[in-house]
C-alpha cells in the first residue's frame, strides 16, 4: 500500500530525507524518516530505483505532493529537462515507519 494513504504532513528534509507522520496499527501517529539517497539513483538524467546517492547530482530538487522532482545531469555534462519519481511506487508505511519496499 502507498505510504501516503497513511500520512499526514509530508515533506523533504535536506534534499533526499522523505519525513512525515505516519499511522501505526493502531492508529497512533509516529514521525518516520527515510533516506532516499540509500534507494534512489541518478542513471544518466533519469532518477532510478534501486540506485543511491541521487541527491549528490542533483539540482533543485522538490517534492510536489509524493512526487520526488529534480534536474539531473546526464553522463555528458548536460541536463535533462525536469524529472519526477513517485515515491508511492516503492515507500511503504509498515506500521508506523517508513520503509523501503
Amino acid at each position: 500500500m502507498s505510504f501516503s494513504a497513511s500520512a499526514n504532513n509530508i515533506w523533504l528534509e535536506d534534499g533526499h530525507i522523505l519525513v512525515a507522520d505516519v499511522a501505526d496499527e493502531e492508529g497512533n501517529w509516529n514521525q518516520s524518516r527515510i533516506d532516499l539517497n540509500n534507494f534512489i539513483g541518478n542513471e544518466d538524467g533519469w532518477f532510478m530505483w534501486d540506485g543511491v546517492n541521487f541527491a549528490e547530482s542533483a539540482n533543485n530538487i522538490r517534492l510536489e505532493g509524493t512526487l520526488l522532482t529534480a534536474e539531473l545531469p546526464m553522463r555528458d555534462g548536460g541536463y535533462r529537462e525536469r524529472q519526477g519519481i513517485e515515491l508511492n511506487d516503492r515507500i511503504a508505511n509498515i506500521n508506523g515507519r517508513l520503509e523501503f519496499n
